[in-house]
């Protein structure tokens, strides 16, 4: 299996494990009457977190060279974070103070690590294809993570919603192990592959030095800002869409699922057809902000729509596919205006600004469900998805002000 192919495996294969805990957690927390704040606290502690560490893990991946051992370490934290998880789970039918803490505390180190483990993946892209053939290779390589986002869920779901017990585990609790053992067994193809041999940098990290890296560099600098703002608006509807169309649209769990296999689904096609996309607007910055305005209107959609659930499904389907253009894009452009040796430390850097501003996310959604709390929970869900709209138009401002740099 050549090294393409090989990278677009780990993809799909740690989509078996990440879509299991985005999907069905909010769900196992939600029937057990605890809050959507145990998300969005633990999610930003992680944010934290990665703030402290990723980057000297990125650099010290370029220096090393060891990209394979990085993404391994981490993918065997996140595979025994899930699996500690299930079986806490299976063992509590109400979660008091101790039981949340706990299972937040292997929420943060999967996210982490997954985190972790991607942003070190992605810095790879340089290696596994050349400029000619990135976007399609990013593209494709998106859209195989999403196609296992959604085989993830048709599978597992079809499994959990059976009578099948495996090691007493049934139910949603199920669902988390076996994210685990499905990444476990198709990721081993990824490691068993010999680390690439090339010439990486020989610096140590810092902030200080990375900042000084960028003050001059505009183009960057105000990418990364950019990028930071519209993955703000994605992750934190990641959080909250399983509760959001359960709770606004009323729609059981096979309807959760039957929304996040749609838009993952378009997702897909979006990201397969991303240098389609470019060829025909023949420029990919261009490409990156019509995607951007588009997935942005989405959300306004998504915040206003009647509740019928062809609407659902229609704007759902509209938002999976200019998302799948965006960020196939994002990770081509700024692979490219990084530098070709640097790749692990600016792709940490990346994930720092994009988790950074989820700190923001998670806290002004739940600031914002407060604030309209006498209006009624419909309000409050779709208020919090309203502002999502208008963080991803700030987002298309700076980078509209990054092309202006060369």
């Amino acid at each position: 299996m050549n090294k393409i192919r090989l990278w677009y495996l780990y993809d799909f294969a740690n989509s078996f494990a990440s879509v299991v805990l985005l999907f069905y957690y909010p769900l196992i927390l939600s029937e057990r009457g605890a809050s959507d704040a145990w998300i969005g606290v633990s999610a930003s502690i992680a944010t934290g977190i990665l703030l402290l560490v990723l980057p000297y893990i990125g650099a010290l991946s370029d220096r090393t060279g060891k990209r394979i051992f990085f993404i391994k370490i981490g993918s065997v934290i996140m595979i025994l974070s899930l699996l500690l998880m299930s079986f806490v789970v299976k063992n509590n039918e109400t979660f008091g103070l101790k039981i949340l803490f706990t299972l937040s505390f292997f929420y943060i180190l999967f996210q982490i690590c997954w985190q972790g483990s991607y942003s070190i993946y992605t810095a790879m892209l340089r290696h596994v294809s050349d400029s000619a053939n990135n976007i399609k290779v990013s593209g494709e390589g998106y859209g195989f993570g999403q196609l296992g986002n959604a085989l993830a869920i048709v599978i597992i779901g079809a499994i959990i919603g059976t009578s099948v017990i495996f090691f007493g585990l049934s139910g949603k609790a199920l669902a988390l192990f076996l994210g685990a053992i499905f990444f476990l067994l198709i990721s081993s193809f990824f490691f068993s592959q010999k680390e690439p041999d090339r010439n990486y940098s020989a610096s140590t990290f810092s902030y200080y030095k990375f900042f000084h890296k960028i003050k001059n560099n505009k183009k960057v600098f105000y990418f990364l800002i950019g990028y930071s703002l519209l993955a703000d608006a994605l992750l934190t509807f990641q959080l909250y869409i399983a509760l959001y169309v359960s709770k606004v649209f009323d729609f059981s769990d096979k309807g959760v699922s039957y929304v996040a296999i749609t838009g993952l689904i378009f997702t897909m096609i979006g990201s397969f057809l991303t240098s389609i996309f470019v060829k025909k607007l023949k420029n990919k910055n261009k490409a990156l902000i019509i995607s951007g305005i588009s997935y942005g209107v989405c959300f306004g959609l998504c915040a206003l729509m009647p509740v019928i659930s062809f609407a659902v499904f229609t704007a759902v389907a509209i938002s999976g596919l200019f998302f799948g253009v965006l960020f196939s894009l994002f990770r081509v452009i700024y692979s490219e205006i990084s530098p070709e040796d640097s790749q692990g430390e600016f792709f940490s850097v990346f994930t720092v600004f994009e988790r950074a501003a989820s700190v923001i996310g998670p806290l002004v959604w739940l600031l914002t469900f407060y604030l309209l709390k006498s209006f009624g929970e419909s309000i409050q869900y779709r208020g919090s998805v309203l502002l999502l709209m208008v963080v991803c138009f700030i987002g298309i401002y700076y980078l509209k002000k990054s092309e202006k740099f060369s």
